[in-house]
């Protein structure tokens, strides 16, 4: 084949190539920090549905999104080893809120509720969940007893305000795993105001 033929089909066929692996028109699902975004309402945010790719499993795989069997959003199904020991939530399943959703809630009471569910193998008894605005900041581990049908299950607590420093706020949800593992379906995380802001410390200086 001469060159004059040879090099524009050789790049013709790698560009068909690089399409194809980016897949342009396939619709990705959502990664990164919650944001409100356009919602009119940045004090009440719930994230379900394909909004649920936006946890991150922490220091262990042990988070997957499926469809469930009766059909309807797919969920979030967390999966906790019995060795698998921490207190930061950070360290396993989580999400992240972005600096909006941080001005929103901070100085106010807030109210975290979570949809979910225990499973048929392996399931969980109870899970517990806490809110993380920064160390002095923290809700700590709140404990639920779960269910083989979907409930709500929801605790509150006093958001402190920003301060100087620039940083995240973060929800980590895991199931309690006495023995062997245990596993959870989380199907919907909704968190909002409950009262009106604090007004900030006077400084006196």
């Amino acid at each position: 084949m001469r060159d004059t033929l040879f090099f524009p089909l050789a790049a013709l066929v790698a560009g068909a190539f690089i399409v194809t692996a980016l897949q342009p028109f396939v619709e990705r699902p959502p990664t990164g920090p919650v944001s409100c975004g356009n919602c009119e309402n940045k004090e009440d945010k719930t994230i379900a549905g394909p909004e649920l790719h936006r946890f991150l499993p922490g220091n262990y795989d042990g988070i997957a999104i499926a469809s469930p069997p009766e059909g309807g959003p797919p969920v979030m199904r967390i999966t906790r080893l019995a060795d698998q020991i921490y207190e930061d939530p950070r360290s396993g399943p989580h999400i992240v809120l972005a600096e909006d959703l941080e001005y929103a809630f901070e100085s106010s009471e807030i109210e975290i509720q979570i949809e979910a569910r225990s499973v048929t193998d392996f399931g969980a008894t109870q899970f517990e969940a806490d809110y993380f605005a920064k160390a002095e900041g923290e809700s700590g581990w709140w404990p639920f007893n779960l269910t083989r049908d979907f409930q709500t299950y929801s605790f509150k607590f006093n958001a402190p305000p920003r301060g100087d420093t620039e940083g995240y706020d973060y929800l980590g949800i895991r199931p309690v795993a006495p023995d062997k593992r245990r596993v959870m379906e989380v199907r919907s995380v909704r968190i909002h105001t409950v009262g009106p802001k604090t007004a900030p410390p006077v400084n006196p200086g």
